[in-house]
């Protein structure tokens, strides 16, 4: 009955490893690919072009809310900060955003990136920043 146990334990471990792993790698493409758009568009690092790509209101709101405000979380971007910010309208839960994603930046992704970029308890992204 150990024996079992132990097996049990080791493969949800093992299951577990897994997932995070191939979650963390998929973000990680996504997070690449949003920066390359970013940057076919804007000069600079992905910081730089991403925060450009936001406040370039050429671009439609679903698309800044998805490609840069998310990007910019998941990168902790400092730089940032300041104009998620000014952009915040203290809605955490999105609710002023529902059904209106192609007229106005989703307050609750907004909510979400300051969240990332302010608190330092997992590294997310932050090495592909350049």
């Amino acid at each position: 009955m150990k024996r079992i146990l132990i097996r049990v334990l080791l493969i949800c471990v093992l299951i577990f490893i897994i997932g995070f792993t191939t979650l963390y790698s998929w973000i990680g493409i996504s997070v690449r690919e949003n920066i390359g758009i970013a940057k076919a568009k804007y000069q600079g690092i992905a910081e730089d072009a991403l925060i450009d790509y936001l406040l370039d209101e050429s671009n439609a709101p679903h698309d800044r809310t998805h490609i840069a405000i998310w990007t910019l979380g998941q990168i902790k971007s400092e730089k940032a900060i300041p104009i998620l910010k000014q952009l915040y309208k203290n809605d955490p839960e999105g609710k002023t955003c529902i059904g209106h994603h192609n007229e106005v930046l989703c307050q609750y992704e907004i909510y979400k990136a300051l969240h990332a970029a302010e608190v330092n308890w997992l590294p997310l992204h932050a090495r592909l920043n350049r």
